[in-house]
């Protein structure tokens, strides 16, 4: 593998990374403010649903921070990934160790934050009145626009997305190991 084209491939991953994360933080903030939920005849925002009104469990709350706090942790690890390939002083096993880190890295946390986005749709809001699981309120035309809920599938797509860059990196950086080692391997002998 030639270093210049894995380097051009993973500024081009980074940087769609951090516009994908960017915009998931942007669309986990417009969700929670802008989107009204229509629950007993009165409309809610999200964020007044889950923080302020009492009407989900103290883990809705948990979930929607580590939530916020996965998406931003995902725009670091990009911006880093960018330093990291700008940067053309480390050797090429090492960057091939670094891809396939990187790699493992976004497939944990994808399925990490995949988790968390299902605990929090199933999370559940109890109005006294009403009682339903957040995702259905949220996939529901009568008290959701239909906004609510393509900002709602967003946030699987995004994921989607990390996990197959995940696979991406490993096999890159795998592959390129492997081909570094096997060249090693050769000279020696």
């Amino acid at each position: 593998m030639e270093r210049k084209v894995v380097i051009k491939w993973v500024k081009i991953f980074s940087i769609s990374f951090l516009i994908l994360s960017l915009l998931g933080l942007v669309d986990l903030i417009l969700l929670s403010t802008l989107i009204n939920l229509t629950l007993d005849s009165e409309q809610f925002t999200i964020i007044t649903i889950i923080f302020q009104s009492g009407f989900m469990t103290f883990h809705a709350v948990l979930l929607w921070i580590v939530l916020l706090s996965i998406f931003c942790g995902f725009i670091a690890l990009s911006y880093s990934i960018f330093k990291v390939v700008n940067n053309n002083t480390i050797g090429d096993k090492i960057f091939a160790k670094f891809l396939l880190l990187i790699g493992l890295f976004l497939i944990i946390g994808g399925f990490i934050t995949m988790s968390f986005i299902v605990l929090l749709g199933e999370s559940t809001i109890n109005t006294g009145i009403t009682t339903i699981i957040f995702q259905e309120a949220l996939l529901s035309p009568s008290i959701t626009p239909v906004i609510g809920a393509i900002m709602w599938f967003y946030f699987p797509f995004v994921v989607s997305c990390f996990l197959i860059s995940g696979l991406i990196f490993s096999g890159i950086g795998l592959k390129w190991l492997l081909l570094i080692e096997e060249k090693e391997e050769s000279t020696d002998n």
